[in-house]
């Protein structure tokens, strides 16, 4: 009988390329593939709201925010307008 050899490298096994993908190509896109599939989840679940209803949201926006727009203007107009007042 014939021994067998402990280091016997093992045959090579190619398989066939079946098209499917062996590593997710999400990372391409910046993100993680958890990430991409809560990206997705959260893409199908987004409220689909019509035209009246969009500049609304877009007009109640800019109530809120342009309202601390002008009053951090204002803080640093004011600032610099005392700043010149004192330095001058």
């Amino acid at each position: 009988m014939r021994k067998e050899r402990k280091n016997k490298k093992p045959k090579t096994v190619y398989l066939e390329d079946k098209g499917e993908t062996i590593y997710s190509m999400a990372a391409l896109s910046g993100m993680t593939p958890e990430e991409l599939d809560e990206f997705d989840r959260k893409k199908k679940n987004r409220i689909q709201a019509t035209g009246k209803e969009r500049w609304a949201m877009i007009t109640a926006a800019i109530q809120v925010y342009g309202l601390l727009l002008l009053i951090t203007v204002g803080a640093f107009a004011l600032a610099g307008i005392l700043m010149y007042f004192l330095l001058k």
